[in-house]
């Protein structure tokens, strides 16, 4: 797995790594105390159309290793700087074979201890990370940072455009069909557009997370990142896409759970993640003022950074 300093500061260092999933490969940053390991570790699988430099993972990632647990996160195939066509594909099967990839570099990183490890995800990406955690229950602890719970509740609230989604979805079936580049779907939108976030200013919120030095397209849905990678306020939907039920994966963890939900969240509810936390043997909820994006911005990331310290050490 080669690797190479990007920046270090007096306590921790972040080193850019790769490793093989599937045919292709993701690239990561690892998040790390500068000092002797081997450390514990996280590993943190984005959601949506996340890239590891947007600030709620990479700021994650530094706060976490700067109370020594180390942080591997990572682009999923077909987004960022990693390797895979179709470019944006939101494929939850393909997520899981990332996660899994990049739990097996965790293990064989030199620096990182294999007994003291732990998984993160955030919105939609939870469903993923627990059922990943119920098939490992040799991993030490679990963080769902809101979790997108699918269901009439979250429906109500977050009032997504199921229909037009849909409708997006097979038209895109169809062009890569024929070979033809896939349009997708915004990540981030207005009311009344095809796009999976519609309220909490989602669009907005979505782009005030990129790095200062990301360059915008006039239109903001397309910014370059500093290392050269893309992200884009869009994903290719797979049709008939199943997204896991947090609710029935956390049942099966074994590990201490964390749950972080937003009292004033509208896009991922309060009400459904409080029954994650209830379903986990050892789940518990942590529920914070303010909405979705307040936390993705970095409210509860103080919490987390101290529940896997005190279930992973440091």
């Amino acid at each position: 797995m080669p690797s190479g300093a990007l920046r270090d500061d007096p306590d921790t260092v972040i080193e850019e790594l790769s490793f093989a999933s599937g045919a292709d490969r993701c690239a990561a940053w690892l998040h790390r105390p500068d000092r002797p390991g081997p450390h514990p570790a996280v590993v943190m699988l984005h959601s949506t159309a996340g890239v590891r430099q947007m600030s709620c993972y990479a700021g994650r990632g530094d706060a976490f290793a700067e109370l020594g647990v180390a942080a591997l996160q990572f682009d999923c195939r077909g987004f960022g700087a990693s390797g895979g066509q179709p470019r944006q594909l939101l494929d939850v099967r393909r997520q899981a074979e990332d996660l899994a990839a990049a739990l097996e570099a965790a293990r064989r990183h030199a620096d990182l201890d294999p007994s003291r490890l732990a998984v993160w995800g955030a919105s939609a990406s939870c469903g993923p990370v627990l059922q990943a955690a119920a098939r490992h229950p040799e991993l030490r602890a679990v963080v769902c940072l809101t979790p997108f719970v699918p269901g009439r509740e979250t429906q109500r609230s977050a009032r997504t455009p199921l229909v037009r989604l849909a409708a997006a979805s097979l038209a895109d079936r169809l062009r890569m069909a024929l070979r033809t580049e896939p349009r997708g779907v915004r990540v981030g939108g207005a009311p009344g557009e095809a796009a999976i976030l519609i309220r909490e200013d989602a669009e907005i919120m979505e782009r005030q997370m990129l790095p200062a030095d990301a360059v915008l397209d006039p239109g903001g849905q397309r910014a370059t990142l500093p290392d050269g990678a893309v992200w884009e306020n869009r994903v290719v939907l797979r049709p008939r896409l199943r997204t896991p039920n947090p609710i029935r994966a956390s049942r099966g963890v074994a590990a201490p759970l964390l749950v972080v939900a937003g009292e004033r969240d509208l896009l991922c509810p309060p009400g459904p993640a409080a029954l994650v936390a209830d379903n986990a043997p050892k789940g518990e909820l942590a529920l914070l003022p303010g909405g979705h994006f307040d936390l993705y911005r970095g409210a509860s990331t103080g919490l987390e950074a101290a529940f896997l310290r005190t279930h992973l050490g440091g």
